[in-house]
């Protein structure tokens, strides 16, 4: 649902997965924020005054940080290691017909003990030091210590209306031998290549989410308000376009599957076409079978792909279609119980669905045709949010707490559905990067084999005004963490992907410090170097960054910010892709 533009001379609220209210789903009532609350005689934290001579601080540009006009300090970040309630033990799940103790966070260990790299079961002592490493490591202590007692238990350019500005085959050099894009060794430095402007969005809409970014072979592929376009990823130029009208928020599948996908499309996003991304094909088109006719009927639609399926629910129904032919599969049964809320696609295709209105909730494994796999029912009182991975089945699950739209635990289920572990997440220490309501969507999250990466909550760094934070990897194996991998310079630092085995991570740009993309060794988590950006071109960096529902991507040594939310006010959008190499 369109919502309108922030005031004038106001940055948008957020960032790369800016923490938002998402809206519930489907229908739900949305509940309103509410403030963590406040112990007797504690006074609330004050942002110090900016110093004098002192450039306008960054925002924290992104994923799930409060974004500050330039010119203000930032807040001060909560208190960090302040008491909590114990909650019922992690790693075993609850006796059956027996609700567990959902939403509480479990308690602190023992102080005193921190972490280094790699972290085993308990905290290992540093040799000491001072200046950002001993403050780092007390906070990070904090973030550990619930971390390791929960563990226990346990996210890529068109021309004509869209304006490409390639700015030429500019290829990045390198430090140290290869030129990055055969991943190997070397550091890349970087600079802008090619970018595309914002697409045109109608008055009457406002704002416009445009979902849908792929890479398959040279090209980056990516959704606009009018097509369907395919870039070279060195040049920018256009390999192929499907022309097809998005005027509102039409949805696409986050996945494909054979270099095919499932694009949403029409004046009321009333269509879909199968595309073959590899050629530029339209397979296949349907009319969605509508029970409204009006405007907002498919508003919020979730699509997904896996194997040969093509899935698609909305508000009202829910249908699969053939991948390759457009050969309809399923249709929601009318008068069903149980009905399909949404998909999440990939390795298999997950589905959610929901027994009547605000009712228990189903999670299933969905085969070729259509047949049921496996399932694997919530518990009383828990509500499904999101799946962060299909291999593994990895859950973003609401089981109490604060507020009803908050994920409080990752539930990892086995290959039969069977619940095998917990995480215990917080929103005051962990950063999911999740967006919106649909079931997939928290690029801050990366799932590798075995391996969970997310995001720490930013919090004071060594600068007076400084804020930092890190990256946690988890062993889904044992639900414990792996290690703590902190930036190579203070800043903040987000998951991308997985290369060769290794995590490759964003490191932010600051007001005056440009970004970097870096690579994070599995066995220790120590960020180095992979991609170094210009110091040219820093300030249009950190502008795009900082934008809301901005995305990096890394495929194969290219570099890309992509952009998911356009404005119809002239201004408030940012480019919709900028490439470095």
């Amino acid at each position: 649902m369109s919502q309108p533009p922030p005031p004038p001379n106001q940055p948008p609220p957020g960032g790369f997965g800016a923490p938002q209210e998402p809206s519930p789903s489907y229908g739900y009532p949305q509940q309103p924020g509410q403030q963590p609350e406040q112990q007797p005689g504690q006074q609330p934290p004050q942002a110090p005054p900016p110093p004098p001579n002192q450039p306008p601080q960054a925002p924290p540009p992104s994923y799930g940080y409060p974004q500050q006009p330039p010119g203000q300090p930032p807040q001060a970040p909560t208190p960090y290691g302040y008491p909590q309630q114990p909650g019922q033990p992690y790693g075993q799940p609850p006796a059956y017909g027996q609700p567990p103790v959902y939403g509480q966070p479990p308690a602190y260990g023992q102080y005193g003990q921190y972490p280094t790299h790699p972290m085993p079961g308990g905290g290992i002592q540093p040799p000491g030091g001072s200046g950002r490493k001993g403050r780092v490591l007390a906070v990070v202590a904090a973030i550990v210590a619930v971390v390791l007692i929960a563990g226990g238990g346990i996210w890529f350019l068109a021309s004509g209306d869209d304006g490409t500005e390639a700015k030429g085959d500019t290829k990045g050099t390198t430090n140290g031998g290869t030129d990055g894009g055969d991943g190997k060794t070397g550091v890349i430095n970087a600079e802008l290549a090619w970018k595309v402007e914002p697409p045109k969005v109608d008055k009457q809409d406002i704002l416009t989410d445009v979902p849908g970014t792929w890479f398959v072979g040279k090209n980056i592929i990516k959704t606009t308000t009018t097509s369907t376009t395919a870039y070279d990823m060195k040049s920018g130029e256009v390999a192929w376009s499907i022309d097809m009208p998005r005027p509102k928020s039409c949805s696409a599948a986050h996945e494909m599957s054979g270099g095919k996908t499932v694009v949403q499309y029409g004046r009321r996003c009333e269509f879909v076409m199968g595309i073959d991304l590899a050629t530029g094909k339209e397979l296949w088109k349907k009319e969605l079978p509508s029970e409204q006719g009006t405007s907002t009927e498919f508003n919020y639609t979730e699509m997904a792909v896996s194997g040969d399926i093509g899935a698609v629910s909305w508000i009202g129904n829910a249908v699969g279609y053939d991948l390759a032919t457009g050969k309809e599969l399923w249709q929601q049964e009318e008068g069903a119980e149980c009905r399909d809320r949404g998909y999440s696609g990939g390795a298999q295709l997950v589905a959610k669905l929901e027994c009547g209105f605000g009712g228990q909730q189903k999670v299933q494994g969905v085969g070729p045709g259509g047949k049921k796999e496996w399932e694997w029912k919530a518990p009383n009182g828990i509500k499904v949010l999101k799946v962060l991975s299909t291999d593994p089945v990895v859950l973003g699950v609401n089981a109490g707490g604060e507020s009803s739209i908050d994920i409080t635990d990752l539930m990892l289920l086995s290959n039969s559905g069977k619940l095998q572990r917990k995480i215990s997440i917080t929103k005051d220490r962990h950063n999911l990067g999740c967006r919106g309501i649909t079931l997939s969507g928290c690029p801050g999250t990366v799932v590798d084999g075995n391996t969970l990466y997310i995001a720490s909550h930013p919090h004071q760094g060594d600068a007076e005004y400084g804020r930092t934070n890190e990256i946690i990897a988890f062993d889904l194996t044992t639900g414990k963490p792996k290690w703590l991998g902190e930036p190579t310079e203070e800043g903040l630092i987000v998951p991308v992907t997985v290369e060769n085995g290794s995590l490759i991570a964003y490191e932010h740009p600051s007001y005056d410090k440009p970004g970097q993309v870096v690579t994070l060794d599995p066995e220790n988590g120590k960020a180095s170097p992979r991609m170094k950006m210009s110091a040219d071109g820093v300030k249009q960096e950190y502008e795009m960054a900082s934008g809301i529902d901005v995305y990096p991507y890394w495929n194969d040594g290219h570099f890309f910010l992509v952009s998911q939310k356009f404005y119809a006010s002239a201004g408030l959008s940012k480019m919709a892709i900028a490439a470095y190499r």
